[in-house]
């Protein structure tokens, strides 16, 4: 015997078989199983299409609290101060020079490297050289070893060493920003709400205090003086020693990185577009 379906007003109460379309005691419209999976299914991509923006908008609105409250501020630091460093150290080893992070919770933090080594920097171009050649191939295997083989002596063998070194610094926050950024657009590593939370807020407060140092070595004659005498452990801080090395003004040097700055969105915007292109040319 074929099954009837029966639906029931959502007025009245009433049962009704077959696909009636309204109630034969309230006259009100009797809405279908099929219809109603089809307005979740709906409701479901709206909100899948609206979630990447609803993170990202909810990561600009927390990333103040880090410049607000005191606690915060402090993590905010450690952490800029770790991803900062880092940065710094890991360009240090990659140019042959050996470095040691060190951050105190006194609100110091530098990156101590030695004297550059020869040995050690063709030890990292050979591990450079050996992990394109695995895990690339054809022409992108090709373009990559022949930008190896030409920029690193330039990066490694020449007095552009220290200007990469200097920017290591700064340059590991923004690129930490964009790929917290990415992450926070795209789902996270884990597809967590609290991890993608956690992206967007890390990811804007990287991004805009690296954006108001700049537009405070700009702007303010105070915020210069401040930068050039509050340099951890006594040391320079980063921006004047690349001034100085390009014989550039601090301005200068702060508008060019500002710069930099105003493009991790679109790059992090860009990321996400390609790898949910190639996620769906995969499926």
């Amino acid at each position: 015997m074929p099954t009837v379906l029966e639906h029931v007003c959502r007025r009245c109460g009433r049962h009704h078989e077959g696909h009636a379309l309204r109630c034969e005691a309230c006259g009100e419209r009797v809405v279908h199983p099929r219809t109603v999976r089809a307005r979740t299914a709906d409701a479901a991509q709206l909100l899948e299409r609206r979630e990447p923006w609803l993170f990202l908008g909810m990561g600009l609105v927390t990333a103040p609290l880090f410049a607000w409250l005191p606690l915060l501020r402090f993590m905010a630091w450690f952490l800029a101060a770790l991803v900062h460093e880092m940065g710094h150290a890991g360009l240090a080893w990659a140019c042959g020079m050996p470095s040691v992070p060190a951050i105190s919770l006194g609100g110091h933090a530098a990156a101590v490297h030695g004297e550059p080594s020869l040995p050690l920097a063709l030890a990292m171009l050979a591990m450079l050289v050996a992990i394109a050649w695995t895990r690339l191939a054809g022409r992108t295997r090709a373009v990559a070893l022949a930008l190896l083989l030409t920029l690193y002596p330039l990066l490694a063998f020449t007095a552009a060493r220290d200007l990469v070194h200097l920017l290591g610094g700064h340059g590991a926050e923004l690129l930490f920003a964009t790929l917290c950024l990415w992450k926070t657009l795209a789902g996270g590593f884990t597809a967590s709400s609290v991890e993608r939370a956690l992206h967007g807020t890390v990811g804007w407060m990287l991004l805009g205090r690296n954006l108001a140092l700049c537009l405070g070595l700009v702007r303010s004659a105070a915020a210069r003086a401040e930068y050039a005498s509050n340099g951890s452990f006594g040391l320079t801080n980063d921006y004047l020693r690349v001034a100085e090395l390009l014989g550039w003004s601090l301005p200068a040097v702060a508008v060019a990185m500002a710069f930099v700055g105003l493009g991790v969105l679109p790059v992090a915007l860009w990321l996400w577009r390609f790898t949910s292109r190639d996620r769906a040319r995969s499926r």
